[in-house]
């Protein structure tokens, strides 16, 4: 587990952002370049690859940018899927309940199991067949696409439950990712930020700026999600060839400039949140960030926008 002391991201931050910006996207390429020359040499046998990882792990950009490394450094071609179009429609008999009887979204139980294993055996096949949309907005299925895979393409799935065997089965045409954030933030009096604290500032800027919510309903949603990754997503992460961390050194400055002000102003009602208490105190540790300078391709630049 690597630490990183608040006052020497202070000092970097305030005397080489640039410098700390292209070291941090530096680390991240190199950790995806390895993934791709495995994938790319391993494509025949193993045309799939899952990548999974907890809420605000970053998986999407993860997926992009394979994709984009794949094909500009590889000449091979590749599609993302996203797993959430495999969610069954909310009112489907048999939808996984949580503990006030709301349906549990983070429950590998919503996924279309049967469905999604057969689509992946016609993937490793080069079978066409039709690729389920789901549509958020109704909570259902809205039509599908016709896919196929062709024959040296792979073929880049994302979704919180992609190393779980009950949903992508137990197969040997398959590659895995596990992603997350696995950097600590240490103070000078010995503090840690865990990394699931960062994942939540991502959370609060990515569901603020772009999904309409507001504070209170993103560290309320954000405490089942957690309970979620520890049932679900983490007891299957040791089935990843490879693990990356997708922290950014200069993220949480950058998240700073959108959340601490905001979050001061409403300090009287997260003042018992433990989460809320440990993001303020280490936003003190450093200042804000402008985003100026942050690459358009970034991974940050999903949770800050462009």
């Amino acid at each position: 587990m690597k630490i990183i002391k608040t006052s020497d991201l202070k000092k970097a931050v305030d005397t080489d952002s640039m410098g700390l910006i292209q070291r941090s996207e530096k680390n991240y390429y190199d950790q995806l370049s390895a993934v791709c020359r495995d994938a790319y040499e391993n494509r025949e046998t193993r045309p799939i690859l899952l990548i999974s990882g907890p809420s605000g792990s970053g998986k999407t950009s993860t997926a992009n940018e394979v994709s984009r490394i794949l094909m500009e450094e590889y000449g091979c071609q590749s599609n993302v899927v996203s797993l959430d179009n495999y969610f069954k429609n909310n009112d489907s008999p048999g939808m996984p309940l949580d503990e006030n009887g709301n349906i549990d979204l983070e429950s590998p139980f919503c996924t279309d199991l049967e469905l999604l294993q057969e689509h992946m055996k016609l993937l490793n096949e080069c079978k066409e067949f039709m690729m389920p949309i789901f549509n958020f907005k109704k909570q259902a299925r809205d039509g599908g696409v016709p896919f196929k895979r062709e024959p040296g393409a792979i073929v880049i799935m994302e979704g919180i439950h992609a190393l779980n065997p009950l949903v992508t089965g137990e197969n040997n045409f398959a590659m895995c990712v596990y992603v997350s954030v696995r950097t600590r933030l240490k103070s000078d009096e010995g503090q840690l930020l865990h990394p699931r604290a960062i994942r939540l500032m991502r959370r609060l800027c990515r569901d603020s700026l772009f999904r309409g919510r507001d504070f209170k309903a993103i560290f309320s949603f954000f405490k089942s999600v957690s309970v979620g990754e520890d049932k679900f997503i983490l007891p299957f992460k040791h089935r990843a060839n490879y693990q990356v961390d997708t922290f950014m050194a200069y993220e949480a400055p950058a998240y700073r400039n959108y959340l601490y002000d905001k979050l001061l102003a409403q300090a009287d009602i997260f003042k018992d949140n433990e989460y809320y208490k440990k993001i303020m105190t280490f936003f003190e540790y450093f200042p804000s960030m402008e985003k100026d300078g942050i690459p358009k391709t970034s991974l940050v630049r999903e949770f800050i926008g462009f």
